[in-house]
């Protein structure tokens, strides 16, 4: 036994006293690295990527792409009511709604945001109908589902129309009230002229909320029966019919204002002399121009939802009578783009 143990611990003396091959490769490479850093060159450990940078919402972001999602929806129900049959009608309010889209994404893209966000924004939930939130600071876009949401069903003049008038909700409103004065000059205007398209189509429109701006409002549709009075008295042959028809859609109109405001009857000078026919066709389209051009400045001397609701719905009504006197749709009626 004692022989044994004598051999074992022979060989363990001989192995302590030699280094092994593992020893010598590692002693070798920190040899080879000291050189390299004596002749000046450093060795760093790669550093990790820079965190991606996050990208701050721009003003109003959430409410315009939801907005121009629901252009794109109106879109694609004109596209397939003009698969149908041609209606010059629709396609107009689709070279409108071609350009509201195109000035909305502009905004945006000037305000920094990424092509891919708006992109998804739009082609998102193709059926069914965005909602936001009446707080334009955190509007949160989601989606809800419409019996007249989506393109589907959409094949005619009056679906379409019902659908122009069904996209615009309360709570539309009351974020428009709660976002930028810019943003809010251009959607309040494009909103009154997707109401004018509607009314244009056959459709009716809902009683808006008494606002503010009521008596206003009224007061610009009694100066606009007088106007339209003179008109008529100094036009002859389809000119008189179609100031008499005016007459009679402006009437309409001061019913609904008077139903719940009332104004001071005053008395109304004209802006010239009109004792000719030429004449009264130049007031009654400079009448009707400016009038569409109040309901936006209206709309921004107190920019509550109420309020802005009631001027588009009076603007909208103008503008479908304004049709007759060869005064188009526009874009963004009454605000500067």
């Amino acid at each position: 036994m004692d022989g044994d143990t004598r051999g074992l611990g022979s060989r363990a003396d001989r192995g302590a006293g030699h280094p092994t091959r593992r020893l010598l490769v590692l002693g070798g490479a920190a040899a080879g690295l000291a050189l390299l850093v004596d002749h000046g060159l450093r060795v760093e450990t790669p550093q990790p990527p820079p965190p991606v940078p996050t990208r701050r919402p721009a003003p109003d972001e959430a409410l315009l792409l939801s907005a121009l999602a629901g252009l794109e929806r109106l879109r694609r129900s004109e596209t397939a009511v003009l698969s149908a049959r041609e209606d010059a009608l629709v396609r107009r309010l689709r070279t409108l709604g071609d350009e509201q889209v195109r000035v909305l994404r502009g905004r945006l893209t000037n305000a920094g945001v990424p092509t891919a966000v708006i992109d998804a924004a739009v082609t998102s939930s193709p059926d069914t109908a965005p909602t936001t939130s009446p707080t334009a600071s955190s509007i949160v876009t989601t989606t809800q589902s419409s019996p007249a949401s989506g393109s589907g069903d959409v094949r005619t003049d009056t679906a379409l129309a019902q659908l122009m008038v069904e996209s615009l909700r309360a709570e539309d409103w009351e974020a428009l009230a709660a976002s930028t004065a810019g943003t809010r000059q251009l959607l309040a205007a494009a909103y009154a002229q997707r109401l004018a398209g509607a009314l244009l189509l056959g459709a009716a429109l809902p009683p808006s909320p008494t606002s503010p701006v009521r008596p206003q409002l009224l007061g610009r549709t009694q100066s606009l029966l007088y106007a339209f009075e003179v008109v008529a008295a100094q036009s002859t042959g389809a000119q008189r019919r179609t100031a008499q028809a005016t007459l009679t859609g402006l009437g309409r109109l001061e019913d609904t204002l008077t139903s719940t405001s009332s104004t001071e009857v005053a008395g109304w000078s004209l802006p010239y002399p009109v004792t000719t026919a030429q004449a009264a066709r130049r007031l009654a389209t400079d009448t009707l121009s400016s009038a569409v051009d109040a309901a936006a400045v209206l709309g921004r001397s107190d920019p509550s939802a109420p309020s802005l609701e009631d001027a588009a719905h009076w603007s909208a009504r103008l503008q479908a009578l304004a049709v007759d006197w060869n005064l188009p749709l526009t874009a963004f009626p009454g605000a500067s783009t």
